[in-house]
């Protein structure tokens, strides 16, 4: 079972705007029976040393903010698992998939409903899963270093980022995938449209369990 936990993340000094505390509010009112927890800087760092320390000079080497908090986020689910979703990802129902090993929705797919790519602002998992282990130990055997402004670049097919793009090319090439539900595209990720009547349609349908806002703050180098 998916252990009743909810995780956000929140680096450096700006205040989280108020966009996102309505979301953050959101998930925390549909989720009365979860724990709460949101990480921020000195949480990580003290997780991440005290926790990980093989892997902490690895991690702190990442060059940009954004994929710190790309990449804390997977040893989020392998340490103690639970629901992890964006500060922008605005809940419409509860989370309901808990007899699951991991959870992560598609983000595009393909005519026949099969994944293009996988969302990494949304998922969930039992703790200490495989998948996690895989995700963090390319820290070790990829150099991200010189990646710049892109989060996914891919040189000769490898996939050097750590968002989106590489989760699903990890997926790809994971041999355990019986073991993660990868739920249709309209349940997690519908197209993203602020716009009251739309949300309310998806609301109605019972059957969407939320949006990505998608204020983006990692783009243009921001983070």
């Amino acid at each position: 079972m998916i252990p009743k936990i909810i995780h956000h993340i929140w680096m450096g000094n700006k205040e989280i705007p108020q966009n996102n505390i309505f979301c953050i509010n959101t998930i925390k009112e549909l989720h009365k029976d979860f724990e709460y927890k949101l990480w921020i800087d000195k949480d990580i760092d003290e997780l991440m040393k005290n926790d990980f320390p093989d892997y902490y000079d690895e991690f702190n080497k990442l060059p940009r903010m954004i994929m710190k908090i790309d990449m804390f986020r997977y040893f989020l689910m392998y340490k103690f698992g639970g629901l992890y979703t964006d500060v922008d990802y605005y809940m419409f129902k509860s989370f309901d998939l808990l007899e699951n090993q991991v959870v992560i929705p598609c983000n595009r797919e393909f005519e026949d409903k099969t994944p293009e790519c996988l969302g990494n602002c949304f998922f969930a998992s039992i703790p200490n899963h495989s998948f996690w282990k895989s995700l963090m130990d390319t820290l070790f055997s990829i150099d991200r270093t010189t990646i710049d402004y892109q989060i996914d670049k891919t040189i000769d097919g490898n996939i050097l980022g750590t968002g989106p793009a590489f989760v699903y090319n990890m997926w790809k090439n994971y041999n355990e995938k019986n073991t993660i539900y990868i739920p249709e595209r309209k349940f997690f990720h519908p197209l993203t449209k602020l716009n009251k009547e739309y949300i309310e349609e998806l609301k109605q349908n019972k059957e969407t369990y939320g949006m990505h806002i998608c204020t983006g703050l990692w783009r243009n180098n921001n983070l």
